[in-house]
């Protein structure tokens, strides 16, 4: 077992603290001591990058006593998001990633993808928990993350819609928090975005790139020639060891993406990988620990 495991990104910041993407959750992934957390951004109607992940508020805001909300972020100002309430009732994950959790679907259903817990009802389950999040905006969140979180934490921000470059990196310019930053997408629309961004106008000091290819093969290789780029996203049983070697030689890290399982997590501490993102950081450790020496012991 090697002494270097990958760091552990939270993905959406731990979501057994409070709901996914909110200050609770990033709060909870600080005093875990994890190394990372991935978050979500879209814009406002009024051009705000806010932190979430999905179009609309519909799952977000499903269960809430009064009623939920279809509304789509884009169509939103951030004032009027500023008022969302989303409920901790049904809106975190268990402790332990689900029987049979082959891939981040299944990992995710029925908990986050329904919104729910299995067998409990919203009604019931709000008369126990009545706790309400906000969402936040990304200049929140970066400054959060510079003045109150570990100095040691990184954040992987993904780009979830088009027209973000410009004003994140707005946000990011000067500001202390930036050389703590990846900014990625998974869609080709938006790394295109990033990339053409950055090459025209520069970057944040300090600020790296990344993109969420998922896979290794020569066609990937070959659109990553001439990006600027620190890490790419792989999905697991899609890369190998020696991938993770020979990206390393061209100056680029690999950044695991979902599957927690036992099974999975024994083949990923083994490959080098700078990081992987995980919904069940807290389980991973205790199975890391179980192991042997990690570097969060130290």
């Amino acid at each position: 077992m090697p002494n270097a495991f990958p760091r552990r990104f939270a993905h959406r910041g731990v979501a057994q603290a409070a709901p996914e993407n909110t200050l609770g959750a990033f709060e909870a992934t600080a005093a875990m001591g994890l190394e990372g957390i991935e978050l979500d951004i879209r814009l406002t109607r009024d051009g705000v990058p806010v932190v979430i992940h999905d179009p609309n508020l519909t799952r977000l805001t499903c269960g809430h006593p009064t009623g939920h909300s279809n509304a789509r972020v884009e169509g939103l100002t951030w004032d009027e998001l500023a008022r969302v309430e989303i409920p901790y009732a049904n809106h975190t994950l268990g402790g332990e990633p689900p029987e049979g959790a082959e891939n981040e679907f299944l990992a995710l259903l029925p908990e986050r993808v329904l919104g729910q817990e299995f067998g409990r009802d919203y009604t019931a389950t709000y008369a126990q928990e009545p706790r309400m999040a906000k969402l936040m905006r990304l200049a929140d969140f970066l400054d959060w993350l510079a003045a109150s979180a570990p100095a040691s934490l990184e954040a992987e921000i993904e780009i979830c819609a088009g027209g973000l470059a410009r004003p994140v990196f707005g946000l990011l310019d000067g500001h202390p928090a930036a050389r703590r930053c990846i900014v990625f997408s998974g869609h080709p629309l938006y790394i295109a975005e990033l990339q053409a961004h950055a090459a025209r106008e520069g970057k944040p000091a300090g600020l790296r790139l990344g993109a969420n290819l998922r896979r290794v093969d020569g066609d990937v290789l070959e659109d990553m020639e001439g990006m600027d780029l620190f890490e790419i996203g792989l999905n697991p049983g899609r890369f190998t060891v020696e991938d993770v070697r020979t990206l390393r030689e061209r100056g680029v890290e690999v950044l695991a993406n979902l599957m927690d399982t036992p099974a999975w997590w024994a083949e990923l501490v083994t490959m080098g990988c700078y990081g992987f993102k995980t919904n069940y950081a807290g389980a991973f450790t205790q199975w890391a620990e179980r192991q042997g020496e990690c570097p969060w012991q130290k």
